[in-house]
């Protein structure tokens, strides 16, 4: 009798209960919502376990409409429970493509409806560039303030003391929903005593505006995010 070498004898998970991936194509949908564990975090997104031995990938642009993500760990860890929703399923190549931000809302569906050009409101500076500074008015809705609208504001300076987190008074100059863009002008706390005075010079159409957004879009960049 030989003796019998664990190699020999033992059987994989996969031996014993099959192949899970044979019928992902049965148990999941796209659309389907589910709940899930963080396995792993990548450059790129982190792994949400949906049943033993089967994994999808939550993309690090599919994290949060409301929360600019640049690292994955920074939203979720190992271990963490998470809700998501199957956006792909390709069960061939075993591949699950998920998302976190669709089951929170997209904020820019309606934004049309609750921010109007003319509207005077305050924000938060959430960073700063050469061409302007990126104004957060509610969460997952950032606007940018030209450098030169910064520059018309008659405030000398105002750009360098501006920091991240700072309060700010805007004024919304031109807003593009689908796009996923707004342009805006600083204003004072009384913020529409400023937009009638600049929305009135040289009879300024809102196609002006919607050009000065445009090119704020086109040369530096956006400022919603992608």
């Amino acid at each position: 009798e030989g003796s019998k070498t664990p190699g020999r004898i033992s059987l994989s998970v996969k031996q014993v209960t099959g192949d899970p991936w044979e019928k992902v194509g049965e148990k999941f949908h796209a659309g389907d919502r589910l709940r899930g564990r963080v396995t792993r975090c990548a450059l790129f997104g982190a792994f949400v376990e949906l049943e033993p031995g089967v994994e999808g990938l939550v993309h690090v642009s599919e994290m949060s409409y409301r929360k600019r993500v640049t690292k994955p760990e920074d939203f979720v860890a190992p271990g963490d429970e998470v809700q998501v929703m199957i956006k792909e399923l390709d069960p061939a190549r075993r591949r699950i493509g998920l998302s976190m931000k669709d089951l929170e809302g997209d904020p820019w569906v309606d934004a049309g409806e609750r921010f109007q050009v003319g509207l005077a409101l305050q924000g938060v500076i959430e960073r700063k560039e050469k061409f302007g500074c990126f104004v957060v008015l509610e969460p997952g809705i950032t606007g940018l303030v030209p450098k030169s609208r910064i520059t018309e504001s008659g405030s000398p300076g105002l750009f360098d003391r501006l920091r991240e987190g700072d309060s700010v008074h805007v004024v919304i100059e031109a807003i593009l929903p689908r796009e996923r863009k707004m342009a805006l002008a600083l204003s004072d706390s009384s913020g529409e005593t400023d937009w009638r005075g600049f929305a009135g010079k040289g009879d300024k159409s809102l196609g002006s505006l919607g050009e000065r957004l445009q090119d704020a879009i086109r040369l530096k960049g956006g400022g919603g995010q992608e």
